[in-house]
């Protein structure tokens, strides 16, 4: 065995569910803040604060344009603001509702209709609507019934649908309720269920007992995430208007928030957490996504206590959806484990104390600007004022819990910090566990910043189950290194790459040396 080659060294990604010594060649025990895209295990892209410090601690964002001009929507726990930039300078603008919402992270939810912004707080109180008059003030929104409030308003086709109703003081946590069907450009009319001359209605999906969490819409139908079961809505017309059938009866969703649609080559699907898996369905045919890659992983390092607070978020121009949650001991939102939905890799990257993320298009100063851009100079991958990782047109604004929005995919950077990035194998025994194998040098195809370094470390193990010993770190010097000239000898063998002074690095596929050393 003089030379093994591993090329591809992203296709895999990284699996956390099986054991090292089980794994196949080109996958990863562990990693971070390493993204797999293409087949190459590449750093992830970084993040940076874009519109200045928020007027209060964002909970919630939402994306609008008003007269042509694109602005971000946040919501705090006593405000709603919308900012822009505006020759060079960020704009907030304080259009909160006269009446104050008690708003807490992960229970907002809301949407543009008919190019009007609708929020619900989930506080007890009536969702509210925005003109998109920079002089007026969000508002209670107009026909919603008196004394009535829900913990989830979502949209479908040209109605409204508000699930967990409460009704002058009394809850329905099974409670489906909507509107009737908008004309173009103006909000219903109605939420009234007698009036038999319009399609509003509500019913119970009272089967279970169990709550019903979110909604979100599906192709042609409206998918239901109880606590412990899921459900399309039909519309049909008519007398009935909606009509339910069963999707799942063994899984619901997680929290609020927790599901997402998204597009790929085999059609229009939801991603969702469940309270024990990862699904993607069409509403019909659930599949897991995570089972032996990092289903038992991602949950064992969900903080149980703050698992209310995770949530997910889409990326499509990168192909991949994060569920955002809090660690183990973390206080906020600071991992996310991402998924590739085209490649079918999984990956880990950290977060700034997050609590909500959303996709849309941002401000065209915002792309490339490097006045946004706390990485220095010879670390960043754009050119001056030019384009930056990815289009402006699908981008993830982030809300942090010290005050901040970031962009996503922003900087090589993680806002001006190096960031701890890694990739790691154990347990490589290339077929041979029962013989002592010598690695005697790498061969890795890392590319990035030029003159920038990346740690290369060399482990070693008698049994499968050990921790590696790992012998000193030895630099690669991106443009200059071409082979890591080092021993290292065992059963089960490591191998380690992390950043060392590179702001921005790529493993694109190795060759590893190894000779057999025998049996003892």
């Amino acid at each position: 065995m003089p030379k093994i080659s591993i090329p591809n060294a992203g296709a895999v990604g990284v699996i956390k569910d099986r054991p090292a010594y089980e794994l196949p060649l080109g996958a990863w025990s562990d990693a971070r803040n390493v993204r797999f895209l293409d087949g190459a295990a590449l750093q992830f892209f970084g993040h940076g604060e874009v519109y200045g410090a928020p007027l209060e601690a964002p909970q919630y964002l939402l994306q609008v344009n008003v007269a042509g001009v694109r602005y971000w929507l946040y919501a705090t726990a006593t405000k709603q603001v919308a900012v822009t930039n505006n020759s060079g300078a960020s704009v907030h603008t304080d259009i909160s509702h006269a009446t104050a919402r008690a708003g807490t992270v992960n229970a907002w939810s809301g949407f543009v209709f008919g190019g009007v912004p609708v929020l619900n707080a989930g506080d007890g109180k009536a969702p509210m609507y925005w003109n998109q008059s920079l002089t007026a003030k969000f508002a209670d929104l107009t026909a919603w019934p008196a004394n009535t409030s829900c913990k989830v308003l979502r949209q479908y086709k040209n109605m409204m649908i508000a699930l967990n109703v409460t009704k002058t003081g009394t809850p329905y946590p099974f409670m489906v309720k909507w509107s009737n069907l908008a004309v173009a450009g103006a909000l219903p009319s109605t939420w009234d269920p007698a009036d038999a001359t319009q399609d509003a209605g509500e019913f119970d999906l009272s089967e279970g007992q169990d709550p019903i969490i979110d909604g979100l819409g599906l192709k042609d139908s409206f998918i239901v995430y109880k606590e412990g079961s899921t459900w399309a809505l039909d519309y049909i017309g008519g007398q009935f208007i909606l009509k339910s059938r069963k999707v799942s009866g063994m899984s619901g969703l997680l929290n609020m928030n927790c599901a997402v649609e998204f597009e790929a080559g085999f059609g229009t699907m939801h991603f969702a957490v469940t309270g024990s898996d990862v699904v993607i369905h069409d509403g019909y045919t659930a599949k897991s996504v995570l089972d032996k890659l990092a289903r038992r992983s991602f949950f064992q390092s969900l903080d149980v206590a703050k698992k209310g607070l995770a949530f997910c978020f889409k990326n499509p121009f990168l192909n991949e959806i994060g569920i955002a949650y809090p660690s183990i001991g973390a206080t906020w939102c600071d991992t996310a484990l991402v998924y590739n939905y085209v490649d079918n890799t999984v990956s880990f990257r950290s977060l700034p104390n997050v609590t909500h993320a959303a996709c849309g298009p941002v401000d065209n100063s915002l792309s490339g600007n490097w006045s946004q851009d706390n990485a220095p100079w010879d670390s960043d991958l754009t050119a001056w004022n030019g384009p930056d990782f990815t289009p402006d047109r699908t981008r993830v604004m982030m809300g942090g819990a010290d005050n901040k929005l970031y962009l996503l995919d922003a900087s090589a950077s993680f806002n001006g910090a190096l960031p701890d990035a890694y990739l790691e194998r154990r347990g490589l025994h290339f077929d041979a566990p029962e013989r002592i194998k010598l690695i005697t040098g790498l061969l890795p195809r890392i590319t990035g910043n030029q003159g920038g370094t990346v740690l290369v470390r060399l482990g070693w193990a008698e049994s499968p189950g050990d921790d590696p010993t790992w012998n000193a770190a030895v630099p690669y010097t991106i443009g200059k290194t071409m082979r890591i000239d080092d021993f290292v000898s065992g059963r089960y063998l490591a191998i380690r790459f992390e950043t060392g002074t590179a702001f921005s690095w790529r493993l694109d596929s190795m060759d590893v040396f190894v000779e057999d050393a025998g049996e003892w």
